[in-house]
């Protein structure tokens, strides 16, 4: 319920609430970024406890905040640091771990920064959003000499540095290991040796894909079920593989399908972040919603594909904050 100091803040309409996200998009720091959320959730009609609980700041710094945005305007408000936080020693400590994370962000997304590979059989699209400054979620992508493709689509439990520390252990292994013949060998190093790192409670949720001449191999380990296009039937289907993530039991029986993809078929890996994006009233994509988008536009390139999933997520989280990292990996078998 809205407190009475709640309701004599109301957020000034010096922007529309569009123009606040652009605004909060486009920021150039964590810190900056942290302002422009706080005033595009007041302009979502959240209260102040709401907004100080889901940005992790106290209440009378979240209301000193939209009170100088008022006062000064989108502006200037951000110029100078507000004296909203305890003492110099909090800001900067403060400033220190911003810096540390903005720092940990560029890394991680020039690691992360995976060109797309060009395949003589196949169209091959990628997208990936992060929902914080060190994502948890990965794909990466190898061909070799025989134009074997393999292909991970990953998403590691939780968010921050361990998650991230997930993430780098996984692409390493991944570039060192991924021309292994067998895909459920590649499958068991993986989990046996990111089980050693013993990083308690955090695990790798991973989908693997092998393509060689039309027939595609597929391990999953905890992911959403990939999704099927067969062209001639135009008609979508789940491949459901049950398995645990990777790190938690090194002998976990791991099952492989082999898949014909035959030319004009398309397959969809994702991560749960794009199933459970949530919209204001609190619904929840879904898999069955996203089955239904992979279906109106798999006729489509791969690119295309891609492009109507990501327009469909943003219109149907009316541009919130994202809560999860959103990946997303599309093969369309190329037509003759």
């Amino acid at each position: 319920m809205a407190t009475a100091k709640d309701q004599i803040i109301p957020l000034a309409s010096h922007l529309t609430q569009d123009a606040i996200f652009d605004r909060y998009r486009q920021s150039l720091g964590a810190e900056e970024r942290t302002y422009w959320q706080i005033i595009y959730l007041k302009s979502l009609g959240k209260v102040v406890a709401d907004i100080a609980q889901i940005t992790g700041n106290r209440q009378d710094w979240v209301r000193r905040l939209v009170t100088r945005y008022n006062e000064l305007g989108p502006d200037n408000f951000v110029t100078e640091l507000p004296p909203t936080l305890a003492s110099r020693e909090q800001h900067a400590d403060y400033a220190r771990k911003t810096r540390e994370l903005d720092t940990a962000r560029v890394a991680q997304q020039s690691l992360l920064s995976v060109p797309v590979p060009t395949h003589k059989d196949l169209e091959i699209d990628a997208f990936m959003r992060t929902a914080t400054e060190v994502g948890g979620d990965y794909y990466d992508f190898n061909v070799d000499q025989r134009g074997t493709l393999t292909l991970a689509i990953g998403d590691a439990t939780g968010h921050g540095a361990k998650a991230g520390m997930m993430v780098t252990a996984t692409k390493t292994l991944f570039n060192a290991l991924s021309d292994v013949p067998d895909l459920l060998s590649l499958v068991r190093t993986l989990t046996r040796t990111l089980k050693s790192l013993n990083l308690r409670g955090t695990y790798m949720h991973l989908s693997l894909g092998r393509y060689h001449q039309g027939m595609l191999d597929l391990v999953v380990a905890g992911m959403p079920p990939a999704l099927l296009y067969r062209s001639r039937s135009d008609q979508v289907s789940a491949v459901v593989l049950k398995g645990m993530p990777l790190g938690s039991f090194p002998n976990f029986p791991y099952e492989r399908c082999t898949l014909e993809i035959r030319p004009g078929d398309a397959i969809l890996l994702v991560s749960d972040g794009l199933t459970e994006l949530v919209n204001p009233a609190g619904e929840m994509l879904t898999h069955e919603r996203v089955r239904d988008l992979f279906h109106e536009s798999a006729r489509g390139s791969a690119h295309h594909i891609i492009h109507t999933i990501q327009q469909a997520g943003r219109a149907w989280r009316a541009e919130q904050p994202l809560q999860d990292d959103v990946t997303m990996v599309v093969l369309k078998r190329k037509t003759p």
